[in-house]
């Protein structure tokens, strides 16, 4: 499949624009939309995921239209890889036909095709507390102390509030936000960041990104209708 030519330009009807975030990776991602930011810096925070591409190639299509582009590729420890489409609730029933073909192309190159809109990216104020989450990316925490931190909530399988973390170890909101940014510790698929709420173990094998992923940010692969 064909690379997509970058091309990076402000619009002022559209949120276009990079994430730089290299903690997680070297490249920044770009995105479109704000809703297209928001699903990635949600993503960002999955353990086991190992980049995000934005418009990786074009695929030819046959039926609907003559090209297709994804929004983005995301590539899994594991190594595969899972395309996505974002999308608005309200535009995806004129473009099930289409995505029909898209599907049956992914499946051929062995990847798996998901739509998500703004309720599974935006919903229940996720990608607002994902976005806080980003800001203390740059907060400094020192290996030594991060290795400790990391260590510690590893002990804990059934994970520790975030309270009793802060607590036993000594440590700040802020350097909890920064380990969790940087996936050191993580927090559950809701993102909920009370003292109360828990933080896990990074530590995640992944054996089915289409089923991990998906159960984690509350999506599945698109299914073509009979």
């Amino acid at each position: 499949m064909p690379a997509a030519r970058k091309v990076v330009t402000r619009s002022p009807k559209r949120n276009v624009g990079l994430i730089n975030c290299p903690w997680f990776q070297d490249k920044p991602i770009e995105h479109e939309s704000r809703l297209e930011k928001h699903f990635v810096l949600r993503a960002m925070l999955f353990p086991g995921l190992k980049s995000i591409q934005h418009q990786p190639f074009h695929m030819p299509l046959v039926v609907h239209g003559k090209r297709y582009t994804p929004d983005f590729l995301l590539t899994f420890s594991s190594g595969e890889g899972l395309i996505f489409e974002v999308k608005r609730a309200e535009r995806i029933k004129g473009e099930k036909a289409r995505f029909g073909e898209i599907t049956s192309l992914c499946n051929q190159a062995a990847l798996r095709f998901f739509v998500v809109h703004q309720g599974q990216i935006e919903g229940r104020r996720r990608a607002e507390r994902a976005a806080l989450i980003r800001r203390y990316a740059m907060h400094d925490v020192h290996p030594a102390r991060t290795q400790e931190i990391a260590d510690y909530v590893c002990q804990r399988d059934k994970g520790i509030s975030i309270k009793s973390l802060k607590k036993q170890l000594r440590i700040s909101q802020e350097d909890v936000f920064a380990l969790v940014a940087h996936r050191h510790i993580a927090l559950n698929k809701e993102l909920l960041i009370s003292d109360e709420d828990f933080l896990f173990p990074t530590n995640l094998e992944i054996k089915n990104a289409s089923i991990q992923f998906g159960n984690w940010f509350g999506c599945a692969p698109w299914v073509t209708a009979a």
